[in-house]
């Protein structure tokens, strides 16, 4: 039976990388990426060269048949772009169909900005509720923020890098002050931990255009 592992890598430091991982890439003919610009980043770090096959936002059901008849034939790792696949990275779809077929999946844990966020959060934390990605429109994304209000957890918001502003901004309108961290570039040399009121994180990095984050609301 073929397996398709789901190898997390690195969120910027090279060193963060799990050696099970590497062996892992190493020893299959095939991987499934993100992007291919990424992905070739990646694999020249480790020194290896391996058959780079493109699975991503933009892949159809159509496109899936395709790429599924690889892993009828042989074991591939799926990597997205940096940290832990299927978190907020494509990859469900194909997931899906292994269950379907009785392919093997099996994951190699290893980097996640949104657990290294946590891990240097001094909140309370019982539970916590996963936002991910917020809508880009404006409105849908104020209504979106006044839901997850409603549910009165710790939140975790992951979003695209150049939105740092509009999210911290909409923050502000649903949260008021409410205390928050936010974790810039973690794991990398630039890493930044700020932990303050939503007002004052906005004043901070309004003029910031484009940092990786994850923003971590408290729940009172």
């Amino acid at each position: 039976m073929k397996t398709l592992y789901i190898a997390a890598i690195d969120i910027g430091n090279r060193d963060d990388n799990t050696s099970r991982a590497i062996e892992k890439i190493k020893s299959v003919n095939t991987i499934f990426v993100e992007s291919y610009r990424e992905g070739s980043k990646f694999l020249k770090h480790i020194g290896v060269k391996k058959n780079m096959v493109e699975f991503s936002e933009h892949t159809t059901y159509k496109d899936l048949d395709d790429i599924f008849d690889i892993l009828l034939r042989e074991n591939v790792v799926l990597i997205s772009d940096c940290g832990t696949p299927l978190l907020e990275d494509p990859g469900r779809m194909l997931v899906s169909r292994c269950y379907e077929y009785g392919i093997n999946v099996i994951a190699l844990p290893g980097v996640s900005s949104i657990t290294a966020s946590l891990m240097v959060c001094p909140f309370p934390i019982k539970d916590f509720f996963y936002a991910g990605l917020l809508p880009r429109n404006d409105n849908d994304r104020i209504k979106k923020l006044k839901a997850i209000k409603s549910i009165n957890t710790v939140s975790i918001i992951l979003d695209t890098p150049y939105r740092l502003e509009k999210v911290l901004a909409a923050c502000v309108k649903v949260f008021s002050s409410r205390e928050a961290l936010i974790a810039l570039d973690i794991t990398t040399e630039n890493e930044k931990i700020v932990i303050d009121n939503l007002q004052n994180l906005h004043r901070q990095f309004a003029n910031i255009k484009k940092r990786e984050f994850v923003l971590i609301i408290n729940k009172e």
